[in-house]
């Protein structure tokens, strides 16, 4: 199969504890599973429902905390208006954003979905724990661009494979059901590179901070 992303040949990874087929770029590292095993929409939301997680649940609170320390929080200064794109059942992220004197917007696929962003540019885009959902790539980074305003940034958090088949096919991250998607820091230097974006810096574990050209 070819790669979503750069349509270059691809090799199997067999996952055989769920028994699912997996695709693997050599030349973008991207990772992607078999369509024939992703689940529908009323399985992935039911995954979803499973998510308690809130504005008093500390733990993941400093996640997020850490998240926009690490990535964005340094260019606050010219930062106003943000799209929090897949919030979830509980927006703690936007809730973290307006605290800091941030107009946000929220847009959920299942929780918040009024296209609240229709004939609007942002100086922010958070995407949290989403894109490993997110069946084309190209297509959402080419939504996040149409969206930006020149200069403004992209703040991704998603978990980064190690580009080792031996390895992703015990990695527990895969093992989510509505995981379909999987990137290496790699992976967004060419995503960068298609819809005019740049990458600033990445943690080499789960998160990355692009701004557009």
């Amino acid at each position: 199969m070819q790669c979503k992303i750069c349509n270059n040949a691809t090799i199997n990874i067999e996952d055989e504890r769920n028994n699912w087929e997996f695709f693997h770029c050599q030349e973008c590292e991207f990772i992607f599973k078999n369509p024939a095993a992703h689940v529908d929409d009323a399985k992935e939301l039911s995954q979803y429902q499973n998510h308690n997680n809130t504005i008093e649940s500390r733990g993941y609170v400093e996640m997020f905390e850490k998240f926009m320390r690490t990535t964005f929080e340094p260019y606050l200064n010219s930062i106003q208006d943000v799209l929090e794109f897949g919030s979830g059942p509980g927006p703690v992220l936007a809730e973290l954003l307006r605290r800091k004197g941030l107009k946000v917007d929220i847009y959920d696929k299942y929780f918040a979905p009024k296209k609240v962003y229709d004939a609007k540019t942002y100086d922010l885009i958070t995407s949290t724990e989403v894109l490993e959902h997110i069946d084309n790539p190209k297509e959402i980074f080419d939504f996040f661009a149409k969206h930006l305003k020149v200069g403004a940034y992209l703040s991704i958090m998603t978990q980064f494979h190690t580009n080792d088949a031996k390895e992703f096919s015990k990695w527990w991250y895969k093992n989510d059901p509505t995981h379909i998607c999987f990137f290496t820091p790699h992976t967004f230097e060419v995503l960068a590179k298609m819809s005019g974006f740049e990458v600033l810096k990445h943690d080499g574990v789960k998160s990355v901070l692009l701004r557009k050209l």
